[in-house]
């Protein structure tokens, strides 16, 4: 049975090429049974300090891991597209056997370069200007979706965060989950 957000097979609802502007649920929304979500974002600060978001949940909506990386990037579209080349620190082994994974995120110009850049990689087998995407042709599928921004307020937290410093959480249970960060997350869960 697939989640309640999913009428449509899965493919068919996380399709990289879905007309912008048309979203499945105005709320966070899990991914399908045998995919991992990563969803990520950028908050840059006037001072050229920038923190990478980024939350990793399964089909239940359970959290596997929440990270944030500090780095120097003054162009917000520049910061989101490296928001979700930061990915490959929260990778674990065994998300490579999964069926796919769905990298979403709210800056619509870094969705479509990503998607743009991916395509080329994976149909070329060629580098591709910007960030180094190749470690997602480990996964046998790979999939980009922008969403409004109240559908991504876990990866903003720990993006914002990320600007005072690197953190990663591998569990809900870490002692040094923050609560507000949790409440976040029972949010998008009571929701979906």
């Amino acid at each position: 049975m697939l989640p309640r957000c999913f009428a449509m097979p899965a493919w068919e609802q996380w399709c990289t090429y879905q007309p912008s502007g048309l979203f499945s649920s105005v709320h966070w929304c899990t991914p399908p049974p045998g995919w991992v979500k990563f969803n990520v974002d950028a908050s840059v600060r006037p001072n050229a300090v920038a923190g990478l978001g980024v939350v990793a949940r399964d089909h239940a909506g359970k959290l596997i891991v929440a990270a944030g990386s500090l780095v120097e990037q003054w162009d917000v579209t520049r910061a989101e597209i490296l928001a979700a080349t930061a990915i490959r620190g929260a990778v674990e082994d065994w998300m490579f056997n999964m069926d796919g994974i769905i990298i979403e995120g709210d800056c619509r110009n870094a969705i479509k370069w990503l998607q743009g850049a991916f395509n080329r990689l994976n149909k070329f087998h060629l580098t591709t200007e910007g960030p180094d995407l190749s470690f997602l042709l480990d996964f046998r599928q790979v999939l980009f979706s922008n969403v409004p921004r109240q559908c991504n307020q876990p990866a903003d937290y720990c993006a914002a965060l990320a600007c005072f410093g690197n953190f990663m959480w591998k569990a809900c249970d870490d002692r040094n989950v923050p609560p507000s960060f949790l409440s976040l997350l029972r949010g998008d869960s009571d929701q979906a």
